[in-house]
């Protein structure tokens, strides 16, 4: 049911026409996206979401909600579906606002690139093209297809844990390995440390779905 209701999601998006612009009509893809995604959070409890990322990526509802923002839910919903399907959890769909606020051409000084903010090294190691005249980090889709792949090698790695995956997805799995056998997260980047900070307190920023039973008004 989990993956049907992210697969849903993605047709209730592909059929809306482009210019589509009405209240309606963007609650509908809201109100999909946000059971996509809620449906399967590994921690929806938000009680303890750091008040300082809540701050910090405040803009993100508005974004979703902003009816010229269609790309963004649009490629949102994709990335929740991919992730349902290879059975890891929503947080990971939030890794882009993070890391390109959900720009496909994103560029760092660093030299990651597209949405996933790759590193030529780690985007060849899962199978994207990046050489001269081709670079698959910019396309959203085989770059989300690698990230999928990628998250689930970490994932297993990690026993399913999804807070040490998004650290090394950060940081890479050879640091926090390291960490992990010393017993803690003693050694690694505050970067790294708050990064599963980041993407709770940001899911908790995801609009939630509207309960079906409850009477509106």
């Amino acid at each position: 049911m989990k993956t049907l209701a992210a697969t849903c999601l993605i047709v209730l998006l592909a059929a809306m026409p482009a210019a589509a612009g009405s209240a309606a009509r963007l609650e509908a893809s809201l109100q999909a996206i946000s059971t996509g995604f809620w449906d399967n959070l590994a921690d929806p409890e938000c009680g303890k979401a750091p008040r300082r990322w809540r701050a910090h990526y405040g803009d993100v509802p508005k974004r979703l909600r902003n009816p010229r923002e269609r790309q963004l839910r649009a490629e949102f919903a994709r990335v929740i579906a991919a992730l349902h399907g290879a059975g890891l959890p929503s947080e990971f769909a939030l890794i882009p606002f993070v890391e390109s606020r959900y720009r496909s051409n994103a560029r760092s000084p660093g030299g990651q690139v597209g949405l996933w903010q790759f590193t030529a090294a780690t985007a060849r190691r899962n199978g994207l093209a990046v050489r001269s005249g081709r670079d698959e980090r910019l396309d959203a889709d085989a770059s989300t297809r690698a990230a999928v792949r990628y998250l689930q090698r970490l994932h297993r790695m990690f026993g399913g844990d999804w807070r040490w995956t998004a650290m090394a997805y950060n940081a890479g799995e050879g640091a926090v390995r390291a960490a992990k056998r010393r017993g803690g997260t003693k050694g690694l980047s505050s970067i790294t440390r708050h990064y599963p900070d980041k993407l709770h307190a940001l899911a908790c920023l995801v609009p939630r779905p509207t309960d079906p039973r409850r009477p509106n008004g």
